[in-house]
């Protein structure tokens, strides 16, 4: 936090108290003048690591953030700024720093289909998250310092199969990646022709279909689901976006 061209507090932890943050012991600001707070929050088991603007911190932060795929942990920022003189509870609106995907699939084909597997491929799941305001306020990722890698979409709990005429189900629940251009995925896949024929028969073949996305960005605060539909002439994947806001 900053006013008037002074630091008054900086890696000061909140804690969620109502509908109010409030941190272990209190912090004081000016009454007059001019206010400048800058705030990330995420679970603290994650261990970011934040580097403040040392001459205006409420300015800038780089936070490095280690690898979210397996915990799902969000990372979300705020910003208040300028404020005059505030003597109550600051406003802080917060913001997603990543986006959210959602795989649905059906079987309109006259087959039964098994998905076993989805696998996106040079995918980023860390990075360094900087937030500045020294203008409007902006959020951004860069990953010079990480390496891009496969993940499968965490499998569903149980076996996911799919009847003709079944709805778009989910394949798994959604999944948070930091913004980054948009990747291809693989759906690996089985299809028999009734329940008489087992999954692991030589008669029923393991098949693989990639889909090279259309949005060529992922962007944080967004929400991109796409239906998987397996039809009586091949696969078609429909994508859509939508907002996704706190």
């Amino acid at each position: 936090m900053a006013a008037n061209n002074r630091n008054y507090f900086t890696n000061v932890e909140y804690a969620k108290d109502g509908s109010e943050w409030k941190s272990a012991t209190p912090h004081y600001w000016p009454l007059q003048g001019t206010l400048d707070f800058l705030g990330i929050a995420t679970d603290p088991a994650l261990g970011i690591t934040c580097t403040w603007n040392a001459s205006r911190n409420a300015s800038r932060v780089d936070v490095d953030v280690p690898d979210t795929y397996a915990s799902q942990t969000e990372v979300l920022y705020a910003a208040s700024y300028p404020l005059a003189g505030v003597h109550a509870s600051v406003p802080m609106s917060y913001y997603h720093s990543q986006a959210l995907l959602s795989f649905k699939c059906r079987a309109s084909t006259l087959n039964l289909i098994k998905v076993t597997d989805i696998t996106i491929h040079d995918v980023y799941t860390d990075g360094t998250l900087t937030v500045r305001t020294d203008g409007p306020l902006v959020a951004e990722w860069d990953y010079s310092a990480s390496t891009s890698n496969n993940r499968a979409v965490p499998k569903p709990a149980v076996d996911y199969e799919l009847e003709p005429g079944d709805t778009f189900l989910p394949f798994a629940g959604e999944l948070l990646l930091p913004e980054q251009l948009n990747k291809t995925f693989t759906v690996t896949f089985k299809q028999r022709a009734n329940t008489g024929i087992a999954w692991d028969s030589d008669l029923v073949v393991e098949q693989t279909f990639t889909f090279d996305d259309v949005f060529r960005l992922w962007q944080m605060g967004k929400r991109y689901t796409y239906n998987i539909d397996f039809t009586l002439t091949g696969i078609t994947v429909t994508p859509s976006i939508e907002d996704w806001t706190l």
